[in-house]
Parts: structure tokens; sequence; C-alpha cells
């Protein structure tokens, strides 16, 4: 970074925060690095946010192929937290391109609402299984709250 920063008379900081808070989907779309705007902006045409769109599914989707073939086979993909929960869209345009994987989408299970909770988005067909799996990630730190209180409470407690 030090030779860029000298070759454009910038400073180390002012390209520390152009990387870090200028760049990726704000950086390519123009708008946010909130997916929730960009795909409203998706639906409404801006060339920009779907370019930024179709920028993060192709790096999701290379990643997960990569995988596959590091593991020799793809049984499943898990779509989860809040993106993966949440957007019907970035899941069918994943699937879409894990296609050649044997990934299909079941389009009215992919667009049903996260109310549904833990659900199968693969189409019977298909040869790898695609499930959304709501997180509750303060059950989880409840767990292992609870469990790290009896890991470290004295015998008499545990």
């Amino acid at each position: 970074m030090s030779w860029v920063a000298s070759q454009t008379n910038q400073s180390l900081g002012d390209l520390e925060r152009v990387v870090n808070k200028e760049s990726g989907l704000l950086g390519i779309s123009g708008l946010s690095s909130d997916l929730r705007v960009l795909e409203k902006a998706w639906h409404e045409g801006h060339e920009r946010a779907q370019l930024a769109i179709k920028t993060f599914v192709h790096r999701i989707a290379r990643h997960i192929a990569g995988h596959a073939a590091s593991l020799h086979r793809l049984d499943g993909i898990i779509f989860t937290g809040g993106i993966g929960e949440n957007s019907s869209l970035i899941r069918r345009l994943v699937m879409e391109h894990l296609a050649v994987l044997g990934v299909e989408i079941d389009t009215e299970m992919n667009n049903r609402s996260n109310s549904f909770g833990e659900r199968i988005v693969s189409s019977e067909n298909a040869r790898v299984i695609c499930a959304v799996i709501p997180t509750n990630e303060e059950k989880m730190i409840a767990l292992d709250a609870i469990h790290l209180g009896k890991v470290n409470a004295p015998a008499e407690f545990a």
C-alpha cells in the first residue's frame, strides 16, 4: 500500500479508508454496502447494484465450487445468517451458478417467507440438497453461557 500511496499522493490512512470503507459492494454499486438496499435497487433496474450483487454471488459460488472440488463432492448447501436466511434473490442466483454441480432450485420453497423456518429449497431432483436454516444466535450464546458456568463452577454447584 505504501507504493500506491506514493504513486497517488495519498496517505496510508486515506488508502486504508478507501479499502475498508469505500470498496466492495459500496464501491461497485455506488449506493451502499447493505445488501437489502442493493436488492431493492436490483429490482428497480439499477445497473451498478445489479453488478455488485452479481459479483457478490459469483464469489460465493466460486468458493462453494472450490470447496466441492477439494472434497470431491458436494452433499449439501446451507443458507443461514442474515443474507442466507432472508434473501431469496441471493439464494436463487447462487443456486443458478451452481447448477453445474447438480444444484437445482425449488422456486416456490425458495420464495417462502422466513417465517416458515427451516426448509429445503432445492428441487426433489437435485443432486445437492440446499436448505435454509435460520440462526438463533441468542439461544447459542445462552447455551454457551450455561456450559461455561457448569465447566467453571465449583464441584458442589456443577
